[in-house]
């Protein structure tokens, strides 16, 4: 079931790329369309972004792209006992890093995952925190697009969170909405950038507090902005390793701009018995004669984050690493 057939709608109500707003890099929008804007900024938590529909007390949480998430009915059910009004709650679904990495999340709770957790991960469900940046009312959500500015959203959603949370001593232990600072000028966004960095965070969410929401929007409405440079790109290829990394996936090729591809190792939180796993997919599908894109485990076809130091002035990615595969994606940026 998606998002749609539970708010009951037709399957294909609106495509997966245009179930709900996009965020873009801050330094790929252009001047014009930040000029004069009122902007204000949040933590962007390094975990996997999450829909949550409640209606008439029911609560199911989704993936980006309208994909009911599997093992959430425990963070689920907290959200429920909060008694939050009707709506579709914006936020990021995380874990600390202490407890697992982020391709770890996002494998335990893939909408596309058939197997049991292994014994390493079964207590993650009940670890799940959610933390809330942004609403709209049921209708508008169905509409795909609403007039309220994101201010007046945000802040509904901190009042009814805030309430919901009293009983709790005015802090839920896993349930917020994340703390949204205005930004001055573009100075004031980069100062707060760096802190956030040195503290351990990925970087920061801006948004424009006098935008409306807007289904598919991948532009000013929300930016962002990262340690180093990341993208969500599309795997075309792979590379075996050598000698003790034989039989094991290495590098995954991606395309890349002007034409160009470009390849990367598998960064951390892929470990040796994973990356195995994954070649040992794409060689069963070679075998039976599979495109490997067709087979939902091989990475071929699928989009992964990719994050590096920076990008070269000749449009290279340096020391570029492999990230989470975005089961909430499916589309690359490039």
């Amino acid at each position: 079931m998606n998002i749609f057939q539970h708010l009951d709608l037709p399957e294909n109500h609106r495509k997966s790329n245009k179930v709900t707003q996009l965020v873009k890099h801050y330094d790929d929008v252009t001047e014009k369309n930040k000029t004069g804007k009122r902007f204000a900024t949040q933590i962007k938590r390094d975990g996997v972004c999450a829909l949550t529909v409640i209606s008439s007390g029911t609560v199911a949480i989704f993936s980006r792209t309208g994909n009911l998430f599997t093992n959430t009915e425990e963070i689920a059910e907290k959200i429920e006992m909060l008694n939050l009004c009707d709506g579709v709650y914006m936020g990021e679904m995380w874990v600390p890093k202490s407890i697992a990495s982020l391709e770890q999340l996002s494998g335990v709770v893939n909408p596309n995952r058939t197997k049991p957790l292994g014994e390493d991960f079964n207590t993650l469900p009940h670890l799940l925190r959610m933390s809330f940046f942004d609403i709209v009312d049921l209708d508008s959500f169905k509409a795909g697009k609403s007039s309220q500015t994101f201010e007046e959203r945000y802040m509904f959603l901190a009042r009814q969170v805030t309430k919901a949370v009293a009983p709790f001593g005015g802090r839920h232990p896993d349930i917020d909405v994340l703390h949204c600072l205005i930004a001055e000028d573009e100075a004031a966004i980069d100062i707060r950038l760096t802190l956030l960095i040195q503290s351990g965070e990925e970087g920061l969410v801006i948004r424009d507090l006098d935008a409306g929401w807007e289904a598919g929007h991948k532009g000013y409405r929300v930016m962002k902005k990262v340690r180093g440079v990341d993208y969500d790109l599309r795997c075309i290829g792979y590379e075996e390793g050598t000698g003790k990394y034989a039989g094991k996936v290495a590098n995954l090729v991606f395309d890349w701009k002007g034409g160009e591809t470009i390849k990367c190792m598998l960064g951390k939180g892929w470990t040796h018995e994973m990356a195995e796993e994954m070649f040992n997919v794409v060689n069963y599908a070679k075998d039976v004669g599979m495109e490997h894109c067709e087979h939902k485990d091989s990475p071929v076809g699928k989009i992964f984050q990719v994050y590096a130091l920076e990008e070269s002035s000749k449009g290279k990615l340096r020391l570029g690493k492999v990230g989470e595969r975005r089961f909430d994606k499916d589309e690359a940026d490039v």
